[in-house]
Parts: structure tokens; sequence; C-alpha cells
């Protein structure tokens, strides 16, 4: 029982690295966020996104500089108009601040969905090129850098620039 044992143990130890030879997984990782910062879609989605949010900030700044006039009045003729007037003042000032407050609430939310609905969209089509280039090379597991929770890996391992090209040609024949 013993010479079973011990010839079985031998085996192993001498099979061992065959085995995971023939069964070696090919383990890769890409990273999303550079892929979103510097892939052509990528680029234009932050572009598209900083217009929009630069033409609501000015409307914003129009509608701040009117509220601060305002206040401005209020400060300078408070000693020469009547309580009640000063009371209509301040009461349409705050009117004036709560809609400012709800609009601009109104434009974070706006720059948030359109954020959110062009990051589904080139994610969708970042999960198709990742899942054929996978298929296409075999690859056992593609990990996601920073959400995989990937302490080291090679760099021989980031097919990030791959998938980055293979996306902007992707964007390219569909214009």
């Amino acid at each position: 029982m013993k010479y079973i044992v011990t010839l079985f143990f031998i085996c192993a130890v001498l099979l061992t690295p065959h085995i995971a030879k023939s069964q070696s997984m090919n383990i890769v990782y890409v990273d999303l966020q550079k892929i979103m910062l510097e892939s052509d879609q990528g680029k234009e989605i932050k572009k598209i996104l900083t217009t929009d949010a630069n033409r609501l900030k000015k409307d914003l700044d129009v509608k701040q500089d009117e509220l601060q006039k305002l206040k401005d009045a209020i400060e300078r003729q408070g000693a020469t108009i009547t309580p009640e007037a000063r009371a209509d003042k301040e009461k349409q000032y705050q009117s004036k601040l709560k809609d400012y407050q709800r609009l601009a609430g109104d434009y974070q939310s706006e720059l948030q969905q359109k954020d959110q609905e062009y990051t589904q969209k080139i994610l969708k089509e970042i999960d198709k090129i990742i899942k054929g280039v996978g298929e296409k090379e075999k690859y056992s597991i593609i990990l996601e850098k920073t959400q995989g929770g990937i302490l080291f890996a090679t760099p021989a391992a980031d097919i990030t620039d791959k998938i980055i090209t293979i996306l902007n040609e992707a964007g390219k024949k569909k214009r």
C-alpha cells in the first residue's frame, strides 16, 4: 500500500507540469478608463459633454449675474424704500434664487443623463470588441484593470491599445 501511495505521488509530481502546460490559461486585461479617454469615440463624447457643459454654464452665469444685480439693488435701496417694498423685492429675489437653483439641478441632471447614455453606448461596443478579440485570440480570461482588482500584471498582458485600435477602426467605418 505504501508503495502505491509513493508511486502515485511521484507520478503526480512528474506529470503536474505537463498537465498544467496543456491546460495553460491565457489571461489578459484591459483598462476601460484608458479606452474611454484615448479612443476617438471617447474623445468625441468628452468634447460633446464639455461643449454642453460650457453652454449650460454660460446660461447659469447670466442668471447668476441677474440675481447678483437684484441683490445689490435691494441692499442699495434698503434704507430708502418702505419695509413692504423691501419685503416684496426680497421675496422676488428668493423666488428667482429658487428658480436658479432648480435650473442648476436640472442642468446637472441633464449632463449626467447624457454622460450615462453615451457611456452605455460606447461600453456596449467595447464589450462586443473585447468578446470578439477574446474568441479570436483564444484568451481564457479578460479582466478589467481597475475593477478586476489587479495588483500586478506584466504589460505584455495588457491588450488595451489593441482594443482602442479596433474601436477607432470601427468608428471610422460607421462614418
